[in-house]
């Protein structure tokens, strides 16, 4: 069949991809660009070299996420059912974009992988570790298991975002190293300080007693970072690293620092914080999101919810 864009010589899927990926550049924030670049190049393109763009269908749209589940990325290391999603959402737009003939695929039906949260033993343990010699960069991981922030956000976070006399924190910006196209076939990477993922990200959180007093003790300059109290930032990995050396002096099994922010809204779904406040909080877009993500009781909650059914029995 032909192709809408067959005027412009676009007649293979590698020829719609990188014209797709033009027209989107100008219309995205640089790191969302950057991220379909990436699975666009390492991924699309190189499935469907030399291919018709007439064969952009459904079986072959299917074809494709079943190999890439399968056999993962360049370095065969497994990828996510989320990442396959995203590249299979992709691809979709391309065929919208540059097919005749619609392409009709549901989104791939994948399982959101399980998520690490810290025993309550080992979230004791880390408590206790911080309270010895705290300094800015224990204090940052006092502020994310209070409040759940992202290791970007937390990363970005300034004193002039810190509101002491109100007793909130704004979180507006985020921190994160995305790859850069050099032209020359050499992937390379850079930091860009932007706003958060979404507009739901942008959000305001509550600082519990507890931390007021720990980060009025700290309080420095407006246009200070948090973590290092003068005006250098420290980037997400590298802040990462000094988390998993924590982790090691605490004796607790290593972890990423996202498994703060799980066990931060796991706790909070336990302790029956109502689920909207618990996605509000996390900068989720979606409720529904954070119903999936986290109200799944353990076998205690499950116990007592059992006995309350037995009762009068």
């Amino acid at each position: 069949m032909a192709q809408k864009h067959n005027k412009r010589g676009i007649n293979t899927i590698e020829q719609a991809t990188k014209d797709f990926l033009a027209q989107l550049k100008s219309r995205l924030k640089e790191s969302t660009f950057s991220r379909y670049s990436f699975i666009c190049e390492r991924h699309i393109i190189p499935y469907f070299k030399g291919m018709s763009l007439n064969k952009l269908n459904s079986e072959n749209i299917e074809k494709f996420a079943q190999y890439k589940l399968s056999h993962g990325g360049l370095t065969s290391k497994p990828l996510s059912p989320k990442t396959i999603n995203d590249m299979t959402c992709l691809l979709l737009q391309i065929a919208k974009n540059y097919c005749s003939f619609d392409v009709d695929i549901d989104k791939l039906n994948y399982k959101l992988a399980d998520i690490n949260v810290f025993t309550e033993v080992e979230y004791s343990k880390l408590k206790a570790y911080l309270a010895i010699g705290l300094d800015n960069k224990k204090l940052g991981i006092m502020v994310a298991m209070l409040t759940g922030v992202r290791i970007g956000e937390l990363c970005a976070l300034k004193w002039e975002n810190i509101d002491l006399n109100c007793a909130v924190i704004t979180i507006n910006k985020t921190i994160q190293r995305i790859k850069t196209d050099t032209g020359k076939g050499k992937a390379k990477t850079k930091i860009i300080i932007d706003t958060p993922k979404s507009d739901a990200s942008i959000r305001t959180i509550p600082i519990p007693d507890i931390l007021l007093r720990k980060l009025k003790d700290f309080k420095a300059n407006d246009n200070t970072y948090l973590l290092t109290n003068t005006a250098d930032y420290i980037e997400p990995r590298i802040y990462q690293r000094h988390f998993k050396s924590y982790l090691v002096e605490c004796n607790i099994k290593d972890n990423n620092f996202h498994t703060i922010r799980h066990t931060f809204a796991t706790m909070a779904v336990l302790r029956e914080v109502d689920i909207k406040t618990v996605s509000l909080l996390l900068g989720h877009s979606d409720v529904s999101f954070t119903m999936k993500r986290y109200v799944h009781p353990n076998i205690e909650h499950k116990r007592l919810q059992i006995e309350k059914l037995a009762i009068g029995f």
